[in-house]
């Protein structure tokens, strides 16, 4: 099969976090069986200049798919329409269902072109990413409807909620096919024991709204037992950032929190690995890949329920609580940072055991390899 694939970010951007990861571990894990060739955007999240070091405006062929780095103007439009009339027997495959250019735009020129086409919203149509920027979203989703662009095409949803969502939001009648993103395959090597004097806490995530790292400070407000909260991420809303920093500032002195920059893929799970927690109280996820590598570095997660990880506290592997108990989440904090030594370790062992037996299965890659030839042979 060929998948010709359209994301605004991809490799070797990271800003754009876990759009990123899920394209980049499906390719690692299918390209033996699926040709991709992707269509991305020419810089990272945020970034002003192009990517110094890939070939622009021709095919950059690496061992497992070929990019081709779009720049902006009516150049990069001309070259989506070019490249989507020339692939007539791939699949095209968009990686988010908002974006104009690489998405709408995308779709568009493949119905003209009577492509097959697969969309993975990641996440854009639960509640919590539908509450941001509700009015603009409102009007591109009536106008998808009214051009009745979801008719024939294939709504990849990376658990049952998000197929509840999407249907909620386009009908109970749109094709949805359960795939669920490739998790990461890296694991800690080691367990650090624990340090007695504070819990040690981290955040890996885009600093923006969605993420919810003002709510994860607010609630720190009203812990009580002695704390180091670390944030990792690019800031990718300023004014959200003063937001946190004002906060910040009113927190009790037993709370001490570091901002520590922006993380390179591959120092995630080893950076992951020497805290004691990861607290992400996001508003919404489709899957959630810094969770995954939360999980994969053997590290209890405190996060909300409004991700596909669900149940973590029947496992032994974590806390997934309700938004609007946020005093759950500082007494969650509190009752982890007086538990032993020997019984966090064991709580560790066990996340660290259920990690490697979740991630070394072929489920989820046969599942999306399922759904491209699913939608290969959609009439």
């Amino acid at each position: 099969m060929k998948v010709l694939l359209f994301s605004a970010y991809y490799l070797p951007g990271y800003k754009g976090g876990g759009p990123i990861k899920t394209v980049a571990n499906l390719i690692n894990m299918t390209f033996d069986v699926v040709e991709y060739k992707v269509v991305t955007g020419d810089r990272d999240l945020g970034d002003t200049h192009s990517y110094s070091d890939v070939t622009h405006g021709k095919w950059n062929c690496l061992s497992n798919c070929s990019i081709f780095y779009l720049g902006s103007g009516i150049q990069g439009i001309l070259n989506i329409i070019l490249n989507i009339f020339k692939c007539k027997k791939d699949i095209v495959y968009l990686n988010s269902f908002f974006s104009v250019k690489f998405s709408f735009i995308p779709l568009l020129i493949a119905k003209a072109f009577k492509r097959k086409v697969v969309i993975g919203p990641r996440g854009e149509f639960s509640k919590g990413a539908l509450s941001l920027k509700f009015k603009k979203k409102n009007i591109y989703i009536k106008l998808y409807k009214i051009l009745r662009l979801h008719k024939g095409i294939v709504f990849q949803a990376s658990s049952e909620y998000e197929a509840e969502d999407i249907r909620r939001i386009l009908g109970p009648n749109v094709d949805v096919f359960i795939a669920e993103d490739v998790g990461a395959q890296d694991f800690a090597s080691t367990l650090p024991a624990r340090k007695n004097d504070m819990l040690s806490v981290v955040f890996i995530s885009r600093i923006s709204p969605m993420k919810n790292l003002l709510g994860a400070l607010e609630m720190l407000k009203d812990v009580k037992q002695p704390m180091l909260y670390h944030i990792y991420g690019p800031i990718e809303d300023l004014d959200y950032w003063s937001n946190c920093k004002s906060v910040i500032k009113t927190l009790p002195p037993h709370v001490q929190v570091e901002y520590k920059g922006e993380l390179t893929p591959d120092r995630v799970v080893k950076t992951l690995a020497v805290y004691d927690v990861f607290f992400m109280p996001t508003k919404g996820e489709a899957y959630g890949h810094v969770i995954a590598e939360a999980l994969c570095s053997g590290l209890p997660i405190l996060i909300a329920d409004t991700t596909p990880w669900r149940n973590l506290q029947k496992m032994g592997i974590g806390w997934d609580l309700p938004l609007g108990q946020p005093e759950e989440f500082s007494a969650t904090l509190d009752k982890l940072a007086v538990t032993s030594i020997g019984d966090y370790q064991k709580m560790r062992e066990t996340v660290l055991a259920w990690a490697k037996n979740k991630f070394s299965q072929r489920d989820a890659i046969e599942a999306n390899i399922a759904m491209f030839r699913y939608a290969n042979e959609k009439s």
